[in-house]
């Protein structure tokens, strides 16, 4: 079973669709605990992790715009809060975007291409993987209670780049882009999903979604 989204939130939402509330509730008697937001883009505005931050959780912030991770920086000052792309290869990789912070910037050409519709700028970025990027900072040793990733098409690669084994994390929110999967709005369709499948080949059921994003949970 899985809850669906309301038109109307009765609490105060900082995310695009009302997941942070979703995750709120579900961790609603955990105390200091650990996130990695992958594709933070901002501190507040479309965050679901702000409301966690707010109970005093700490956690991982990543993003390719530099300007998102220069907020965070001031925001979330005891966070480790990095500029990078993620993805299942480390290397030098090209950054699609239209402004310099924006939320639909991406390092996957294929969803540029079908987003911008006028043209695109691009600048280069390193990417890594999310096993390293966590070895690097100091919550190295620790389980991930919850797990957001946002990066414009990119989410599969950046699930492939972490040992679920190592960090088990517990409750795993997706943004999807199978534009076709959104227009016919089917259980079909979201089964087909690549995340999905890849999720639930590890044990992951569905918590929530709408049209645009999962939450899983082990």
């Amino acid at each position: 079973m899985y809850y669906r989204p309301k038109i109307f939130f009765p609490k105060r939402t900082y995310s695009m669709f009302g997941e942070d509330l979703i995750i709120k509730e579900f961790f609603k008697k955990k105390k200091n605990g650990f996130y990695v937001d992958v594709g933070c883009y901002h501190p507040l505005d479309g965050n679901n992790t702000y409301l966690l931050h707010k109970k005093g959780w700490k956690g991982i912030n990543l993003d390719i715009n530099k300007l998102s991770i220069e907020l965070f920086k001031v925001a979330r000052k005891k966070d480790f809060n990095v500029n990078v792309a993620v993805s299942n290869k480390s290397k030098r990789v090209k950054v699609y975007y239209r402004k310099k912070i924006n939320m639909l910037n991406t390092i996957n050409k294929s969803f540029a291409k079908n987003i911008f519709k006028k043209g695109f700028q691009t600048n280069s970025i390193n990417s890594n993987t999310l096993n390293s990027i966590i070895k690097q900072s100091k919550f190295k040793n620790k389980k991930i209670d919850f797990l957001n990733i946002d990066i414009e098409g990119n989410e599969l690669n950046a699930l492939k780049s972490i040992n679920f084994k190592k960090y088990q994390p517990t409750l795993i929110c997706v943004e999807i882009h199978n534009f076709k999967m959104i227009q016919k709005n089917s259980e079909d369709y979201f089964k087909r999903n690549l995340v999905y499948k890849f999720l639930s080949s590890r044990g992951y059921k569905i918590l929530w979604k709408n049209e645009f994003s999962f939450i899983f949970r082990r």
